[in-house]
């Protein structure tokens, strides 16, 4: 969003300083465009404000928009209003990042931030946390951001980011807050295809970035700093990348101003339009069936218990949409479920479907799309997401909290409390009534493997759910919704994070860790499948046992990927036709020859480790693990889990050995 192509040396042309963007640009389509494109000078303030009028924001909201952006994109505040600092171009860097209240470094090693190295030595304020490969450096910062709604740094050796993209694509799909700073070659030697050189290192990440820059010139190390955190954070928010060559980095003698960052921040969460926020409530409130759909955005505004709020008003039923978070609270009567393959309950009843803060569902993301008698109401901030393919009757474009809460008051505004009470009555009673029953279902359908080995998936969320503490953070990696379902998330209790809607494996760990960083006085559990945990997190172990990062992970290991062979089977032309079913083989997804260790692999890193086979061993190896956690210890549980769907518990593989047919024993 808001690219800017790089010129021959890989570098945006409006890096040069005094080089001013062409006049009279059309504005950017993307949110991020639009504002960046006011502060670099390229749209008038007139033009920004027809862009976000085009797509229903009031007028009062463009012109209140519009003075904060441009108050906070000031380039000539008065120097009192900062702190001078002098040092190399490492130096001004850490005092920026420090002016902007950043605590942690994601990182790992690299000779080209020696200079950092260096500055960091006279500031420990600023904790450098190390690991070993800088894909799991990038999800600590991911999961330190959704833990914490902070931005996060990271710092990737130059010749690196491409071992950052898997975890960085998850953080962009996430709309996640990062600032990736990488260094780069010496500026001199720009071109010539020599050590760790190619003609852009900007480029690969500029499918999921929302900006990114060369910094070329060190007297404006502290301004493009500021100007990374500010774009990272601006909702909706996304990594960024700065990059800074060797020389600018270690250049001597720079004196510069850094401000706090608050004088750069920018509020985007306004109101939407009042004529289109009031249809929407009277059809909310007019509606025989409303439905609401919820995704990131909720949480990220704080807006889950507003939402709660206008769900009860309603007795409106509500789906978990596409999310990496738990959005709404789901042991809540009125929850109908994840938004998934067939729909959640009672979608196709609905003649009301509001879409509140999350991507509309559709066959892009594996489900089904809204009623088509519905009228479609779609809320977001990130507003160019609305409309994009399915037919919207109603469009709203703000904060989620603001839409969410405004919506309340215009509907309690249009109706008696005995209206309303009348209308929500029978629908929260039946609700109640569902939910009872669907938990009775869920008792009895657990019951026949209950206590079987390996552990049912039903009787380890219940086992977790039980032993956690009431307020834990659950970091997930898990191809498979079920336990979720046994486990109570709400606001005050338990907290979700992931899966990550980038679906990438080899984030789940990482991303725990980053979460206790940010969150270090509630439990972390990391519940991360035997697959996705063999996608190079074991590197996260070190970590852990580096800076004593006392979190509980628990593999679910049943020696497969699971949720994978069953989709392979599902989109199998051969399993499809009932004439070659049986011809179908799974020949990529059975891992349990050889069986991993996982125990043993954790404790080579450090962290200790057990291996639980029945189900009733889970109870003392929690026990155990919490124990170890408030020494301040890691602790892994190797559980081994039942395998589900087709295929299950088979243990045929392509027999594929290399030693056999040698010629010579050698």
């Amino acid at each position: 969003m808001g690219r800017k192509t790089p010129d021959r040396e890989g570098v945006p042309p409006s890096a040069k300083a005094g080089t001013p963007s062409p006049p009279g640009r059309p504005p950017s389509r993307s949110t991020q465009g639009n504002y960046k494109n006011l502060l670099d000078g390229a749209i008038s303030r007139r033009q920004f404000g027809k862009a976000l009028a085009a797509i229903g924001f009031s007028a009062a909201a463009v012109e209140s928009l519009t003075r904060m952006i441009s108050e906070a994109g000031a380039q000539t505040l008065p120097a009192e209003r900062g702190a001078s600092v002098e040092g190399t171009g490492a130096g001004i860097l850490v005092e920026a990042l420090l002016a902007a209240g950043v605590e942690y470094l994601f990182a790992t090693t690299a000779t080209g931030m020696t200079a950092i190295f260096d500055a960091l030595a006279s500031r420990p304020e600023l904790k450098f946390l190390l690991t070993l490969q800088e894909g799991q450096a990038t999800a600590m910062a991911h999961g330190y951001e959704l833990a914490s709604g902070r931005t996060a740094v990271l710092l990737v050796p130059g010749v690196a980011v491409p071992s950052a993209m898997n975890n960085l694509y998850n953080a962009w799909k996430d709309r996640s807050a990062i600032v990736a700073i990488s260094d780069s070659a010496q500026t001199t030697f720009g071109g010539r295809n020599q050590f760790q050189q190619m003609d852009d290192w900007l480029e690969p990440l500029q499918q999921f970035t929302k900006w990114r820059w060369q910094i070329n010139r060190p007297e404006r190390i502290s301004e493009f700093t500021r100007r990374a955190i500010k774009m990272a954070g601006t909702p909706p928010g996304g990594p960024v990348h700065l990059r800074i060559p060797i020389n600018v980095l270690g250049e001597p003698k720079l004196k510069q101003t850094v401000y706090p960052q608050q004088l750069f921040r920018v509020d985007v969460n306004l109101p939407p339009k009042p004529e289109l926020l009031e249809s929407a409530a009277r059809a909310l409130l007019e509606s025989n069936a409303p439905f609401i759909n919820v995704g990131h955005e909720v949480t990220r505004s704080g807006a889950v218990e507003d939402v709660v709020r206008l769900a009860e008003t309603l007795g409106a039923r509500v789906s978990q949409g596409y999310s990496v978070y738990g959005d709404f609270p789901f042991k809540h009567p009125l929850w109908a479920g994840f938004y998934g393959l067939g729909g959640p309950k009672h979608l196709g009843q609905s003649d009301i479907f509001l879409n509140l803060g999350t991507e509309m569902p559709g066959p892009g993301i594996l489900a089904p799309s809204p009623p088509g008698k519905a009228t479609v109401i779609h809320a977001r901030m990130e507003y160019e997401d609305i409309g994009n393919f399915q037919p919207t009757d109603i469009a709203l474009a703000g904060g989620i909290r603001e839409i969410t809460t405004s919506l309340i008051d215009a509907i309690e505004g249009m109706a008696t409390r005995e209206r309303l009470a009348k209308i929500r009555e029978p629908r929260m009673d039946a609700a109640r009534e569902e939910f009872a029953k669907r938990l009775e279902d869920q008792r009895r359908t657990a019951e026949e493997d209950w206590n079987a080995a390996p552990i049912s998936w039903a009787r380890m969320a219940w086992e977790l759910d039980q032993r956690l503490t009431e307020d834990a953070i659950i970091v997930s990696e898990l191809d498979n919704r079920l336990p979720y379902h046994w486990m109570d998330f709400a606001p005050g209790r338990k907290r979700l994070i992931g899966q990550t809607t980038g679906f990438a494996l080899g984030w789940g760990v990482g991303a725990a860790l980053g979460a206790k960083v940010a969150q270090p006085d509630r439990q972390v559990v990391c519940l991360v499948g035997d697959g996705a945990f063999l996608f190079g997190q074991t590197e996260a172990l070190w970590a852990a046992a580096r800076h004593d990062i006392p979190i509980t992970i628990v593999v679910f290991n049943n020696e497969s990927y699971d949720g994978e062979r069953e989709r392979i089977y599902w989109f199998s032309p051969l399993a499809r036709n009932r004439e070659t079913r049986d011809q179908w083989k799974d020949i990529s997804c059975y891992l349990g020859d050889p069986l991993v260790d996982f125990a043993a692999v954790s404790r080579a890193f450090g962290v200790e480790a057990e291996t639980v086979l029945e189900p009733a061993e889970m109870q003392a190896a929690l026990e155990r693990a919490q124990l170890v956690n408030r020494d301040g210890g890691a602790y892994l549980i190797d559980a081994r889990i039942m395998q589900q769907g087709h295929g299950a518990n088979s243990t045929w593989h392509p027999d594929i050995s290399i030693a056999r047919n040698r010629t010579r024993l050698i």
